[in-house]
């Protein structure tokens, strides 16, 4: 039965009406209730739910397809809001229910059916049962039906609260939870013996923050994706032997991470996997959707992995198809339940096989019941299961016999067992492991004694003639879990390697990589290869790089390298001993690492030696102590147990303590002394509660003292917690003692310093004492005997962090001698009044002249006098300010602030005789004035500005007064700034709303409301059409262009609009707009900061000339350092080169000098980290820096590493930006901000519901999957908040007060929330966790101080692509600004700075395609002072560095024949999409909607070599390779002598060893062609250490290596080789600005000695372009932009507007552009602009007279409808007329009624009204009118009219009065229950008349309004006819000059090709004179020139 919208929408209003009223009635359903419930399927295929359904005009927003949904949609809202109690009810229903559109899709029961049949008859009984996404109940009522589980106990789980309650009315016996399946009970983990369910599934995170915070990978992944957390979670709430059963998404299988599967299988066995048809949801929810039934057997004690799993984990990808799969369905075909496959889509347009069943739901549900059956009957494990974990069986595996003789030399072997026999020679005594392609193969007697110790199948195959050999093998991705269990028995093992791939030879090469041996007392003698020994516990580990050739195991199960030495683990022998001569086979269990401890007691023995190291992994050092000592002891026992006769009994325990164990034993102690046991039983050595309070510092694990005795707390809680009491010796308990002590000491110490900012004399001083007394009874803390014992406490790395090592020795940490957590320095004098000025800025934040008098012993006066200039009077704080604060930000509101108090004090002492004492503070604040009026900006007048429609900041009363000018109607507009949120409401619509400014769409109307809300927020609707139906009869949804493109003209048109009218406006309204702009925007100074004063008096510039040569220091440096100073932060922008690394150190010191900051940070990139700390130790030589180098973010030494910056006053912290991000962050900064993240994800996704049908599913679920992940991010964070608090030190309890971030432009990323996701050039809103880290870093900073800034940004490259990233920049470093500017997010900064382009262009299939981007920003000027406020620019030229000056060429290189060839390919495949033309396949759906992306990385491609396009093409002499090769070597003889050196950049192809790159390509090249010699040219990806990338920097700068080739991310920046460098080879163009920048930096820098001296100070950046290929466009388009970002930061703009380009590295170009440039015509490229446009055009006229057309139609029905209107008001005047004529009233005007019935010969009210009442029950007229009687001579008559009454169908009679029209009363039907009220009926349907008359009168008074408006815009011309003319004669101009040029410039072409070559190879340079015709660029004006080479036939493009 086909899915049927109506009828499912009924069943489920009608279920979901029965559960409120049971809910309401509190009682069980009776069996007709309980039907109605059943029927309820959920909203899985209605998404039409969506659309508004609050009143009628809504009804006209729906498709013509859903409309006979909306009054089902209307009921069920009504329904809703009638049984709930508040508005906030009501919302949570109607959300839950939106939710579940994605989600809620039933399974049939039929399906279910045959799950729970099958699970029955295979014996499977059930007592326990969980549902944890249950919807109706379907899997609870087919697995309890029929009593066939009687007393079963079920929980079930559904989180949608509708379906809840109905789940609740169904099964009201069991426990239901309405909530999600993660909010289950601890307490029930291993408790159910099923869980079955259809469970939900997509990319949806899950807040589980034990699973998120998991060390295991497939525990955080889960969190992820909700299909796969619901499997591991049921796991855990099974029982040992308990089954899983859940249909999920085919994603759960096909996923290409096998993390989540590989930790199922082994937790688990695998039971069945059966893949569903994706029709077996079709006929319950409306969707065909991939399925899988997955059933697993809980067994977590499992030895191995059978071979079904190992498939199980194996996800596949077919090559040619890209569809994916799993290997299991490969190796089991049956188990995919269909009877038809094909390759298709998914519901999201991926790749993907599409099952179906032709028997439908009962089909697929019978032949499921049977490959169930099959899959239980050979894997489910009934007696597993009935042993209900106690003791899970683990049958052994079967020990095969080997054969007696296995003769295999005898006989002619295969060439693979020649092989084997060689190399079993080597190593006679190993199990040789032989891997032959994705397998590990073993043969003969290793086979045999593999298959008895793995349980692995033994087999034999053919060796040779007649003869067969044993083998045994597995997959070889399981080598990680066998080869530990053979070194376990004993064996040792010798692996052989491939060393080709067998599927690309036909010959298997292999070689011994490692040999593994278990470890031994002693050491056996070599063999033949070097062995390494490895020592395992046997413990899988599923890491993310299993591979066994890269990693082993050690002792402790934890993956180590193996290309690395290891420490050979040996015992040894005592003196008296004589050393054993060969290993045993087994390895034993050492003394040593227990040696050091005490024997466990038998209680604690058995308490430790249960835990297992997989699933209790220590949380602390003392439980990895305890249990150390448990699996050593345990080990020694059994040795013991087997090499004596005695029994265990025999063995006293005590003995055994004072045997075994060093030092920790009484002496004299005799265990045998029975008296002694009494005393040791006295002391209750039990667990009990913590008796003292539970204070900030205690944690599971910490060692706490209670009743005398030591021990430690487990189940910390906030008020409670239990303490074990520890059994240790009298002088252990005493060291013990000191030491919690100590700790505790210092907890309290630090806590109280950094929460009160106050010194504690007292408990430092106790904190002294009992260190001091420490160290002088047991050593110091750190000692190896100390440090063991302190790390069992779980606060032992906070302790061990109170001692630093210096010059080899321990000393105290600073938190000894003084506080650390806040600064504390005093400054008691200075020699300047600067200085002073300094000083008090920094104690009290203000100037102090008192306190500054006292610093510099100068009187008030004078100190003010010697500071004029720089100081002024700021009557508005009663105080002096500092010129740079105070002439500075926003002058104009400070100016006219001080101005009123001027005014205001000189009124108040006009008339005072005497003196005031205000007059001198009067004329300070006019000299203080004066300076604000003079640096005021110029003035910006209307006529400059542009404005946006929407800016925030303009009042939304100028919006309201515009709109209601254009509607012609009042309209109000309001904005809500904490949601960005704009809504508008007209008082009347009219037809400008309803014809003028509307949009019909396929499935609804945008009128001209809808609209108005778009063109506010800039966006643009999307239409969707339908263009079919799909399989199961839905709408198969595209966006409709057409439809688009016209609402856009229209939002255009309301937009554009907004200035015209602002124009005709008055001037005093013009005057207060721009008043208010420029009070707002306009205001902004930046101060001149003079740091010339400043002597950096700690700063060492002999060993900075020494090392660096730097002789002084720069102006710009001072100037910089200053401004960072007084602002508290900033921006450095400086050029690269002009010293920002010595910036950034100067400014750190400088701070922490004055005292300016406490504990600042360092973060720069890994590659020059380590420089900057040597820099900066080499300025100042004396200061305290923490560098934090690999070693130091190690696992082990993190945590340490984190303490010493806490607990140490260190004038700087230095690290690189990787080592930042393992930073933990402040919890409630975390979640302060992604809360405000996820708030505005919510407002966006509210806005996107209220668009209802015309959403997308995609749509729809990013922005629901987005808020998952957040919700389940902050709910991670709340959980470390409660429950690992204080556990690790965060950036908060560092102390770190500012941030310096070296080369910034690496966090540009940040996130950030926008309405415009569709739109290019914004970046990855979703950020990256770098970039989010460093803004928690920064939020926590200015939380601290209450002010913008705390951190500064050093880079070249601020703005590296887009001025887009300035908004991101000012989130970091200015976000009380911009609140101030009413800027709380993205879009409302772009809605103020930026256009929207819109262009739509025709694509290959002549359809329209929309591209929006920001391409254009407006009011740069203003941008570019609220950029400079905080930023100091500087080029290199400002600076002035003595560096070399660029000389760039671009070296033009025609294309080979092979190019020309391919370019006509690319042009074919850009027009049809047919990819098989490149040579490859076709395009996937996915790839069709990037082909733009992809014709542009294939010309990318193609420019740099065909080869990379496809291996089958062949060298060309004059491809780019050639040409570069030329070039290089040119310029390594140029400048032989001089060892000159050239840097070659690439970041396409770059250098993979063992594939075909250019670089080596272009070195064999150099190698063979031009004899320079290889060790000359180097790749810097071959450098793979600091050591070895420091060593040939060093060998450029010596001018040992000649060339270096390199990426922009590799060696674009920390590289400083530029010593010899005279040229930059550029072989193709980066995406961004700045990567051009940092490459050319590289050798354009200071300290080019070779330049300076011998090549003019000049270095030749040589670019790289091939013709009718991309390069020269990118190379210009980057060159306009570089200038634009340079004139920005510059202010020395002239214009207001940037036009940024439109290619970028995520869209590529589009269509017209690349066909033109492509063709080398760039003529061709104006005509397909103009093309374009003019189609654009004519489609928006056509658009245009189809509603005009519409809007005529309009018209002429409502002038018929005026017609008929007045004609009928004139019918029913005259039928009234007629009544009223007649008519007989009483005294009191009411009417007599005059009724007579035909068929009633009474004629009093009771006995008529009787009759009339029958008349209504028991007549059937068959619809057609009857007269029955009249009254006032109008006939009356009766109608019969079918209806259903509880679903049979009967019949309503309904009464009129007939005259000119029907007259009805109560809508025709008489009264029931009064018979008066019955015979009135009809002379009140008459007195109704005059009410009806009037309704009309009043509807046709509204239609006579709207006839103007109508024919005013019928009358209205479209308003570009002229600009679509003129376009159309541009486009002939350029026809004709087309023409014209191409015959004269063919035959000059021929003239220049038929030249003699000399004359094209020639080295002089070319240098193109400006024409008018050819100095335009193809984006804009160019800043220069370009130099060329080579062929003089480059055209150079023209403008765009």
């Amino acid at each position: 039965m086909a899915y049927n919208k109506l009828q499912t929408m009924r069943d489920n209003i009608n279920a979901i009406r029965c559960a409120f009223m049971l809910d309401v009635e509190k009682r069980a359903p009776d069996a007709i209730e309980r039907e109605v419930l059943r029927r309820y399927s959920g909203f899985g295929g209605l998404k039409c739910i969506l659309n508004d359904a609050n009143d009628l005009e809504d009804a006209a927003k729906w498709s013509k397809s859903d409309i006979d949904l909306f009054a089902p949609t209307v009921e069920l809202h009504r329904i809703i809001h009638d049984y709930c109690l508040d508005d906030r009810k009501v919302a949570d229903y109607v959300e839950s229910l939106k939710a579940s559109v994605l989600t809620a899709f039933y399974t049939p029961q039929p399906v279910v059916d045959a799950i729970s049949d099958a699970l029955k008859y295979s014996g499977v009984e059930v007592k326990r049962f969980l549902e944890p996404s249950a919807g109706q109940g379907a899997f609870i009522d087919s697995f309890l039906r029929n009593d066939r589980y009687p007393g079963s106990e079920v929980l079930s789980f559904e989180k949608d609260l509708i379906t809840g309650k109905i789940l609740q009315a169904l099964h009201p016996s069991t426990t239901v939870n309405i909530e999600g399946f993660e909010r289950i009970d601890p307490d029930f983990n291993g408790y159910f013996d099923v869980a079955a369910s259809n469970i939900p599934f997509g990319d949806f995170a899950v807040s589980d923050p034990k699973y998120a915070t998991s060390k295991e990978i497939a525990y955080r992944q889960a969190t992820k994706t909700i299909h796969n957390y619901f499997f591991l979670k049921a796991l855990d709430q099974v029982r040992e032997g308990g089954l899983v059963a859940f249909i999920a998404s085919q994603g759960v299988m096909n996923a290409a991470s096998p993390f989540v599967r590989m930790e199922l299988v082994k937790r688990a066995n695998l039971v069945a996997a059966l893949r569903l048809p994706n029709n077996t949801f079709s006929d319950n929810a409306g969707t065909d959707a991939g399925s899988d039934l997955i059933i697993l057997q809980k067994h977590t004690v499992k030895k191995a992995l059978s071979a079904d799993e190992e498939f199980f984990i194996q996800s596949v990808v077919d090559r040619d198809t890209k569809v994916p799969g799993n290997k299991f369905f490969q190796a089991f075909p049956q188990n995919v339940i269909c009877t038809e496959a094909k390759i298709g889509t998914d519901q999201y347009g991926k790749p993907a096989i599409v099952y179906k069943h032709e028997g439908g739901v009962d089909g697929i549900a019978e032949d499921l019941r049977k490959a169930l059956d099959e899959s239980l009957h050979l894997r489910l494990n009934l007696e597993l299961y009935n042993s209900n974990g106690i003791k899970p069986p683990t049958l052994d595996p079967i020990k095969p016999k080997p054969q007696q003789e296995t003769k295999v030399s005898s006989v002619a072997q295969t060439p693979l067992m020649k092989q084997y026999e060689e190399m079993k020679k080597k190593h006679p005594d190993a199990i040789l492991m032989f891997r032959i392609g994705d397998f590990y193969e073993l043969f003969g007697k290793d086979a045999v004694t593999a298959s008895e110790i793995l349980g692995i199948t033994l087999t034999r195959r053919a060796n040779g003639k007649d003869k067969f050999i044993e083998l045994a093998g597995f997959p070889h991705h399981a080598i990680d879990t066998y080869l530990p269990k053979l070194v376990r028995a004993g064996q040792r093992v010798a692996i052989c390697e491939q060393l080709e791939d067998p599927k690309l030879t036909k010959t298997f090469k292999q070689k011994v990589v490692e040999t593994v041996a278990p470890p031994a007392q002693t050491t056996a003698a070599p063999t033949v290869e070097p062995v390494k020994e490895i020592e395992t516990d046997g413990s899988p580990d599923y890491s993310d790089n299993p591979d066994p050739r890269l990693f082993a195991y050690n002792l402790f199960g934890e993956l180590e390298p193996r290309d690395t030495p290891k420490r050979q683990h040996r015992a040894v022998p005592k003196k008296e001993e004589k050393p054993v001569e060969k290993p045993k086979p087994w390895a034993e269990a050492k003394p040593l690492p227990t040696s050091k401890f005490r024997k466990l007691t038998e209680k604690e023995l058995e308490f430790y030696g249960s835990l297992n190291w997989d699933d209790n992994p220590p949380i602390n050092g003392f439980y990895e102590a305890m249990m150390s000592i448990a699996y050593a002891q345990l080990a020694e026992r059994d040795r013991l147990a087997a090499e004596t006769a005695v029994s265990t009994e025999t063995i006293v325990e005590g003995g055994t303590v004072i045997e075994k164990t060093e030092g920790d034993f009484i002496p004299g102690l005799q265990p045998k002394v029975s008296a002694q046991k009494p005393e040791t039983e006295e002391v209750d050595m039990l667990p009990r509660p913590f008796s003292d309070d539970i204070r900030f510092f205690h944690h599971n694990g910490s060692m706490v003292v209670q009743d005398g005795l030591v021990g430690f707390l487990s189940d910390v809680k906030k008020n409670s917690a239990t303490f074990t009491p520890l059994d240790i010796k009298p002088e252990q308990v005493k060291r013990a003692m000191l030491y919690i002590t100590m700790s505790e000491t210092y907890q309290q110490l630090y806590n109280y310093e950094a929460e009160t900012h106050e010194a504690s004399a007292e408990l430092r001083e106790h904190l002294n004492q009992y260190y001091d007394e420490f160290v002088e009874r047991y050593g110091n803390l750190n000692e190896k005997k100390n440090a063991k014992f302190i790390l069992m406490d779980a606060n032992g790395r906070d302790a061990l962090a109170l001692e630093r090592g210096e010059g080899g020795l321990f000393v105290k940490a600073d938190i000894f001698d003084h506080p650390v957590s806040f600064a504390v320095d005093e400054v008691t004098s200075v020699d300047t009044p600067m200085e002073a000025l300094t000083a008090s800025l920094n104690k009290y934040g203000v100037i102090n002249l008192e306190y500054m008098s006292s610093l510099v012993d100068m009187d008030e006066d004078a100190i003010v006098e010697s500071l004029a200039g720089h100081i002024y009077y700021n009557p508005l704080v009663s105080n002096y300010e500092i010129k740079d604060r105070f002439i500075a930000g926003n002058v104009v509101a400070k100016a006219e602030s001080v101005r009123d108090w001027i005014a205001r004090e000189e009124e108040r002492i006009k008339d005072f005789p005497g003196y005031d004492g205000v007059e001198p503070y009067i004329a300070l604040s006019k000299d203080s004035l004066k300076a604000l009026e003079d640096a005021r900006p110029r003035r910006i007048g209307f006529d400059e500005l542009d404005f946006n429609f929407g800016e925030r900041w303009i009042p939304t009363g100028i919006y309201s007064a515009y709109m209601s000018y254009l509607f012609h109607t009042d309209v109000k507009i309001l904005y809500s700034s904490s949601m960005d949120e704009y809504s508008a409401e007209a008082s009347r619509k009219n037809m400008t709303i309803w014809e003028e400014f509307c949009v019909k769409g396929h499935y609804r109307n945008y009128d001209g409301m809808n609209l108005l809300k778009h063109a506010l927020h800039n966006t643009v609707p999307e239409i969707t059409k339908c263009i079919g139906k799909d399989d199961n009869g839905n709408d198969i949804k595209v966006p409709d262009p057409v439809a688009i493109q016209l609402a856009d003209a229209k939002i255009n048109e309301i937009r554009n609009g907004f200035s015209e009218w602002l124009e005709a406006q008055s001037p005093e309204f013009k005057e207060r707009l721009v008043d208010l702009y420029n009070d707002k925007f306009n205001c902004f100074v930046r101060p001149q900061y003079d740091g010339s004063h400043q002597t950096f008096p700690d700063l060492n510039m002999k060993l900075l000339g020494d090392r660096y040569g730097i002789s002084s220091i720069y102006q710009s440096q001072k100037d910089c350092v200053w401004m960072l100073i007084q602002n508290g932060g900033g921006i450095a922008d400086h050029e690269v080169g002009t010293g920002k690394t010595l910036i950034m150190c100067m400014a750190a010191h400088e701070m922490k000098r004055l005292g300016l900051v406490h504990k600042p940070m360092i973060v720069g990139l890994k590659a020059n980290v380590a420089e900057i700390a040597m820099i900066y130790q080499t300025a100042y030589p004396n200061a305290r820096i923490l560098f934090a180098d690999e070693k130091s973010f190690m696992a082990d030494n993190r945590v340490r590493f984190f303490n010493q910056i806490k607990n140490n006053d260190y004038d700087c912290v230095i690290m690189s930006h990787d080592q930042f991000g393992k930073i933990p962050q402040s919890p409630e900064i975390q979640r302060q901000i992604l809360q405000a993240e996820l708030d505005a994800v919510k407002e966006n996704l509210d806005v996107l519901e209220q668009q209802g049908q015309d959403i997308t599913r995609g749509m729809l679920k990013g922005l629901i999957a987005r808020k998952m992940n957040l919700i389940s991010k902050i709910e991670t964070i709340q959980y470390k908040m409660d429950n690992e608090r204080d556990s690790v030190v965060d950036f908060k309890q560092m102390g770190i007060d500012h941030i310096f971030v070296d080369e910034s432009h690496q966090f540009k990323n940040l996130i950030f929330n926008t309405r415009h996701t569709r739109v290019a050039g914004l970046g990855n809103s979703e950020g990256s966790q770098r970039a989010l880290n460093l803004l928690y870093a920064i939020r926590t900073i200015q939380e601290r101080t209450g002010k913008d800034l705390g951190a500064t940004f050093l880079c070249g490259t601020t703005i590296s692509n887009s001025l887009t990233e300035l908004y991101l920049l000012f989130k970091y470093l200015r976000p009380n600004e911009l609140e101030r500017q009413d800027i709380r997010c993205i879009d409302a900064w772009l809605a103020i700075f930026a256009k929207k382009t819109t262009d739509f262009e025709f694509n290959v299939t002549n359809s329209i395609v929309q591209k929006d981007r920001f391409r254009y920003f407006i009011k740069v000027p203003e941008l570019a002072a609220f950029y400079n406020e905080i930023t100091d620019y500087r080029t290199a030229e400002d600076v002035g560095v003595d560096r070399p000056c660029k000389n760039e060429i671009l070296h033009n290189i025609p294309p080979t024949p092979q190019q020309e060839e391919f370019i006509h390919k690319l042009m074919e495949f850009a027009k049809n999409g047919d990819a098989t033309i490149l040579g490859r396949g076709p395009l996937s759906e996915t790839e069709k909607k990037a082909k733009m992306l992809i014709a542009t990385d294939y010309a990318r491609k193609m420019a740099m070599d065909m080869r990379l396009v496809s291996p089958a093409y062949e060298d060309d002499p004059n491809n780019k390779a050639s040409h570069c090769a030329r070039m290089i070597a040119e310029y390594y003889r140029k400048y032989d002598a001089q060892r000159g050196t050239q840097f070659v950049f690439s970041d396409l192809s770059t250098y993979k060893p063992g594939e075909w790159n250019i670089y080596s390509e272009i070195k064999r090249k150099l190698v063979e062609d031009y004899g320079i010699p290889a060790h000359e040219i180097r790749f810097i990806q071959e450098c793979k250490t600091q050591r070895s990338r420091k060593a040939v920097i060093d060998a450029m700068n010596a001018g040992e290596v000649r060339a270096l080739f390199g990426s922009t991310s590799m060696l674009g920046t920390g590289v400083n080789a530029q010593r010899r460098a005279v040229a930059v080879h550029e072989l193709e163009c980066p995406w961004r600005p700045s990567d051009l920048e940092q490459r050319e930096g590289r050798a354009i820098r200071a300290g080019n000695e070779v330049a300076k001296l011998y090549a003019d100070n000049k270095v030749d950046v040589i670019l790289y372009a091939v013709e009718k290929s991309l390069d020269s466009y990118k190379f210009n388009l980057l060159h306009c932009k570089a200038t634009f970002i340079s004139q920005l930061k510059r202010g020395a703009l002239g214009a207001r507007t940037i036009d940024e380009g439109a290619l970028d590295e995520h869209n590529g170009m589009n269509f017209s552009e690349y066909m033109a440039i492509l063709s080398g015509n760039t003529d061709l490229l104006e005509k397909a602009k103009l093309e374009k446009r003019i189609a654009s055009l004519e489609s928006e006229r056509k658009s245009f007279g189809k509603g005009r057309g519409d809007s005529e139609y309009r018209l002429q029905t409502i002038t018929h409808d005026i017609a008929n209107n007045e004609a009928t008001i004139g019918r029913m005047k005259a039928d009234y007329a007629r009544y009223e004529a007649v008519a007989q009233r009483d005294s009191e005007g009411n009417p007599i009624n005059n009724l007579s019935i035909d068929t009633c010969s009474l004629t009093d009210e009771k006995n008529m009204g009787i009759h009339l009442q029958k008349l209504a029950l028991n007549t059937d007229t068959h619809r057609q009118y009857q007269r029955i009687g009249e009254v006032y001579g109008f006939p009356i008559s009766i109608i019969s009219e079918p209806t259903l009454v509880d679903g049979h169908e009967t019949v309503q009679n309904r009464f009129v009065v007939e005259g000119e029209y029907k007259y009805k009363y109560n809508n025709g039907f008489i009264a029931m229950s009064d018979t008066h009220a019955a015979c009135m009926n009809f002379v009140n349907a008459l007195e109704k008349i005059p009410g009806i008359i009037a309704q009309y009168e009043e509807r046709t008074a509204k239609l006579k309004a709207d006839v103007p408006l109508l024919e005013a815009i019928i009358a209205k011309p479209w308003g570009k006819e002229d600009e679509l003319k003129a376009l159309k004669s541009e486009l002939a101009a350029l026809d004709r000059r087309i023409t014209a040029a191409l015959a004269p410039k063919k035959e000059e072409h021929d003239e220049i090709e038929n030249k003699p070559t000399d004359t094209v190879e020639n080295n002089t340079t070319i240098v193109d004179a400006p024409t008018p015709a050819d100095n335009k660029t193809m984006v804009a004006e160019s800043a220069g020139y370009y130099r060329r080479t080579s062929s003089p036939s480059f055209i150079m493009p023209r403008h765009l």
